[in-house]
C-alpha cells in the first residue's frame, strides 16, 4: 500500500513540474508574441513611410523629365 502512494505522489509531483514548466514556456511565448507583433507594427509603419516617399520621387523624377521633354520639344521647333 504504501509503494502505491509513493508512485501516486512520484505522479502528482511530476504534473505539478510539468504544469509549472507549461505555464512558464507560455508566458515566455507569450511575451515573444508581444514583441513580434511590435515589431511587425513598426515594421509596417516604416513601410508605409518609404511608400510615401517612393511616391514623393516618382513625382519628381515625372516633373523632371515632363520639362526635359517640353525643353527638347522647344529645342527642335
Amino acid at each position: 500500500m504504501p509503494d502505491k502512494f509513493d508512485e501516486l505522489e512520484t505522479r502528482i509531483s511530476r504534473t505539478v513540474e510539468l504544469v509549472k514548466t507549461t505555464r512558464q514556456e507560455q508566458a515566455q511565448t507569450e511575451k515573444e508574441l508581444a514583441s513580434a507583433r511590435r515589431q511587425i507594427a513598426a515594421l509596417e509603419r516604416e513601410l508605409e513611410q518609404l511608400r510615401r516617399e517612393r511616391d514623393v520621387v516618382k513625382n519628381k523624377v515625372e516633373s523632371l523629365l515632363e520639362m526635359l521633354a517640353k525643353l527638347t520639344e522647344e529645342t527642335l521647333v
